[in-house]
């Protein structure tokens, strides 16, 4: 009898890991694929399954330049997966009694001002990473992407943010509220964020080659560079663009290997390796819906939805260049991490594959939906600027002579620009964010395009207004295919 129970249970275990291989197997296949019809330089794919390490690959190249190859140890950017790093590290500080979640932020950081004196009297600790201020997604993100501002002087700089929906009524993504909510970990620990991070997180989960700075990641090499598509073209970045002033909203740099162990921590709810790091009560609490968001909602530092009728905890980042993603089902005791050097659909492609490709009957071709979806995003990006030419008044000019129009300009939330002339033509410099500047070039009357230097942003159209004396007074810009930024809650006001 034992030994009828013994060939059975073999039959079992030999079975399930044969399919277990043929899903991987079918898997990596696809991803190869995936790879060719992408054009994607650099990928990488970890998945976990029952607190172990089934898959870790990587695939492509780090650089095109180099053409070094990714592996499962090459470090990305996984720029807003790192929001989950920040609440958990605040959870361990739940669980020893130095905060609560419904503790008012100025009880903390009393200097700490918003828009409206009630919300800066009222918002808590949970209010701040569950994107719940009131404030639109993104903004004042142009505070921080490429600027010199420090951390200290973009919290400031939040105050002149203003609100677009009443205090916790709407979701709204806000970097710069998780970059608030990191302030709080040294008032109550004397220790900066990215050394408890390390210290937390880092050094008992062995994640030794995940870093907090780009300076970090690229003293230890074998790292993953960020690339673009430049006319049809694929071409690189001319360097990172730094996260870190903002940090606990996104300046972690992994491998899917490290990675793998983060998941596996949040799969035992707090525990590593015997080791608890937070409580099952504030794992619970993270993965708790917080603020809805159409068909999902967002919990404390994750995305939470159901999938399949189970849920489904996400979270992805994005950053010039890189794309990530990290996706756990608790009930299967399943997740996967997927990191990536270029911005395109196929992280999402990959990961629903992945998800079917285990917990379905079959697999949709989700790289063919996604291609199209994508397709369609630079089909609509370039219908913008065909429209914005249509509409165009021909044969009109300035009404001013383009002297007229130079000088120092200020929005209260951002800071400064300047309109200068250099030989006969006009040039537009955000001050506070050296490579935000380019020739601003005669649309039609006194609205003026501009091609910007930096790599990461989009055209621009600037229009300027004058009081009834002909004295150019302010001006406002639009960027509609501005992937990050909100360009028209800026009103620059000649200042000089």
């Amino acid at each position: 009898m034992k030994s009828k129970l013994f060939l059975l249970f073999f039959l079992y275990v030999t079975l399930t890991f044969s399919q277990g291989n043929e899903k991987l197997e079918k898997i990596d296949n696809y991803i190869q694929k995936s790879m060719n019809d992408w054009k994607m330089p650099g990928f990488a794919v970890a998945i976990v399954k029952n607190d172990s390490l089934i898959f870790s690959k990587g695939y492509g190249v780090r650089d095109i330049r180099t053409n070094e190859p990714v592996d499962e140890n090459t470090n990305f950017m996984i720029a807003s997966c790192s929001k989950a790093f920040t609440t958990a590290a605040l959870a361990t500080l739940v669980d020893r009694g130095k905060i609560n979640w419904d503790d008012k932020v100025i009880d903390f950081l009393p200097s700490f001002q918003m828009y409206d004196t009630y919300v800066t009297k009222e918002i808590t600790i949970r209010d701040l990473v569950t994107h719940r201020s009131g404030l639109a997604t993104f903004s004042g993100d142009i505070l921080w992407l490429g600027s010199t501002y420090n951390s200290k002087e973009v919290i400031k700089r939040a105050k002149f943010l203003k609100p677009t929906s009443s205090f916790r009524s709407k979701y709204g993504y806000q970097n710069i509220m998780f970059s608030v909510a990191g302030e709080i970990i040294p008032v109550v620990t004397d220790t900066i964020w990215s050394d408890y991070i390390k210290a937390h997180f880092f050094n008992p989960l062995g994640l030794n080659r995940t870093t907090t700075s780009i300076d970090e990641m690229k003293k230890l090499g074998n790292f993953a560079f960020p690339h673009k598509y430049e006319n049809d073209k694929l071409t690189t970045f001319k360097d990172f663009y730094s996260i870190e002033t903002v940090a606990p909203a996104g300046a972690i740099n992994s491998n899917v290997n490290d990675m793998s162990k983060w998941i596996r921590l949040q799969l035992k709810k707090g525990k590593f390796n015997g080791k608890q790091i937070f409580s099952e009560r504030q794992a619970n609490e993270m993965w708790s819906n917080q603020t809805p968001i159409e068909n999902m909602n967002y919990g404390l530092g994750w995305f939470i939805r159901y999938w399949n009728g189970k849920k489904l905890l996400n979270h992805g980042g994005g950053m010039p260049g890189m794309i990530s993603d990290v996706s756990i089902i608790p009930e299967e005791n399943f997740g996967l991490v997927i990191l990536s050097n270029s911005e395109t659909g196929m992280v999402t492609a990959i990961r629903n594959y992945i998800m079917e490709t285990f917990f379905l009957p079959e697999a949709k071709d989700w790289n063919k939906t996604m291609l199209e979806n994508w397709k369609r995003r630079i089909e609509n990006f370039e219908k913008e600027n065909k429209r914005r030419e249509e509409v165009r008044i021909k044969n009109t000019k300035s009404s001013l002579p383009l002297e007229k129009y130079c000088g120092i300009y200020e929005d209260k939330m951002y800071g400064k620009a300047e309109v200068l002339l250099k030989d006969g033509k006009l040039f537009l410099q955000f001050l506070p964010s050296p490579t935000f500047k380019g020739e601003l070039k005669h649309y039609h009357f006194d609205t003026f395009y501009i091609d910007w230097e930096d790599d990461f942003l989009t055209r621009g159209w600037v229009k300027f207004d004058m009081d009834f004396n002909a004295n150019i007074k302010h001006f406002t810009i639009e960027v509609p295919n501005s992937p990050d930024f909100i360009f028209t809650e800026l009103f620059f006001e000649r200042s000089k």
